[in-house]
């Protein structure tokens, strides 16, 4: 089975990553790509789903006709009450059996091939909570971009302000306390403005370190975005869509099957093993020496077949603590895999919620800033004329920063929550990360 990646090929990436490595922008597909490529912690999931492969040859061999072959050869020194007699024996033997009965055999199989398909949705999972990581951490690069140009407009805003208030108190116009109130703002915006600075270089280092190189310049998201409505728009059906897909759980499930197969593997320590064989031997005996001519040493060949049984009757207690042991891990993954299935749940409504709530919230952040926008147009035109003072405009003004902030993080929110839905319910494919990637400015 192959395992999911977001590429579509190597061969294909191989032609994509020199256009990439020289392009100005870089789009979410595209630094999904690079991260594809770079994680070495999902390349060593997907190298352990690919040892896993083999497991399944590796136990089913244990089920299928083995043939043993074996020889010596050697000098043998035969003491009778006639004397010794010295010769060479030469003997090889090859053995066929085929298993009919072997209740651990075919258990263990049967684990192999549930394992397998574990690290198969295991390495999906991984592969799932990579693409999400990364998206979420393009995003907030573009948060912080966007909180950084926010802030560096309001700081120039502000000491604009403050310079105008320094030229109105020279001329008498206003009081000294109205000039420190606009510095005590500028400062406060200078230091909002430094503390985006340094998340901007956080959050560009953290998708840096991920795609294994410097990012340059990214894509935009977009001023407006689609407000569609989630598909299927019920928690309930999310909450199902999250149990059957979710390659987390999946893999919890899959694991528990094999501890369970595991155990009966361990019981089969009780049964016997039963098959069918057929053997030749070959022996040669020669340089006979003897003290009495009348000893003679046979060679000749010898064919058997039969059913031969193998039956462990007493085992000091070790059958017992293996089959105690495996019931004990068995019910260990029952749990861990009801856990994965709670969470998997929870975080699947909880992010159908959020993205509902997400919508009407985007909206109302989007009115809020126009209705600042407008405030502020009416206070500084109050303020113009003497009928506000600066306080009133400084307030109006902050206010207006703040909305474009608190609009521009609700947009980020909305995508980012929106991945976060298909994530829970297994389904963050390559045609949903395209619809997303839709969303940028080119």
């Amino acid at each position: 089975m192959r395992l999911p990646r977001l590429t579509a090929s190597a061969a294909a990436f191989g032609l994509l990553f020199p256009f990439l490595a020289q392009a100005e922008t870089l789009d979410l597909l595209a630094t999904l790509h690079l991260a594809d490529q770079h994680d070495p912690n999902l390349a060593a999931v997907r190298a352990n789903a690919r040892a896993a492969e083999q497991g399944p040859t590796i136990a089913r061999a244990s089920l299928l006709p083995q043939l043993v072959a074996s020889g010596s050869i050697g000098e043998t020194t035969l003491t009778q009450s006639i004397g010794d007699t010295d010769y060479r024996s030469t003997q090889w033997t090859a053995k066929l059996s085929q298993p009919l009965f072997d209740w651990g055999s075919w258990h263990q199989y049967r684990a192999a091939r549930l394992q397998l398909s574990q690290a198969q949705s295991d390495a999906l999972d991984k592969t799932q909570n990579l693409f999400l990581a990364v998206s979420e951490a393009y995003f907030d690069v573009l948060r912080a971009d966007d909180n950084l140009t926010l802030a560096t407009a309001q700081e120039t805003a502000l000491n604009r302000q403050r310079d105008q208030a320094e030229a109105r108190f020279k001329v008498g116009l206003i009081a000294r306390a109205d000039v420190m109130e606009a510095e005590a703002q500028r400062d406060g915006a200078t230091a909002q403005r430094l503390t985006a600075e340094i998340g901007l270089s956080n959050a560009r280092e953290k998708l840096n370190a991920a795609v294994g190189r410097d990012i340059g310049t990214l894509a935009r998201l977009r001023e407006t975005l689609p407000m569609e409505a989630p598909v299927p728009d019920d928690a309930n059906a999310w909450a199902s869509l999250a149990r059957e897909r979710n390659p987390g759980l999946i893999a919890a499930r899959l694991q528990s099957d094999a501890a369970l197969s595991n155990r009966q593997a361990q019981r089969g320590g009780y049964l016997p093993h039963i098959g069918l064989f057929a053997s030749r031997s070959v022996r040669d005996n020669t340089n006979v020496s003897s003290a009495n001519p009348s000893v003679t040493i046979n060679s000749g060949d010898s064919d058997v077949y039969g059913v031969e049984a193998q039956w462990e009757l007493f085992a000091s207690g070790r059958t017992r603590a293996l089959v105690q042991q495996a019931t004990e891990n068995a019910e260990a993954a029952k749990q861990s895999a009801l856990a994965r299935e709670h969470q998997v749940v929870t975080a699947a409504r909880t992010s159908y919620l959020t993205l509902k709530a997400d919508s009407s919230r985007l909206q109302a952040r989007q009115r809020a800033q126009a209705s600042a926008q407008l405030a502020y147009e009416a206070t500084k035109a109050g303020y113009d004329v003497g009928t506000r003072n600066i306080v009133d405009l400084l307030l109006a003004e902050t206010n207006l920063y703040l909305t474009k902030r608190d609009y521009a993080n609700a947009r980020y929110d909305y995508v980012i929550n929106s991945l976060r839905l298909q994530a829970a319910a297994g389904q963050l494919s390559e045609a949903n990360v395209s619809k997303v990637n839709g969303w940028l400015i080119p």
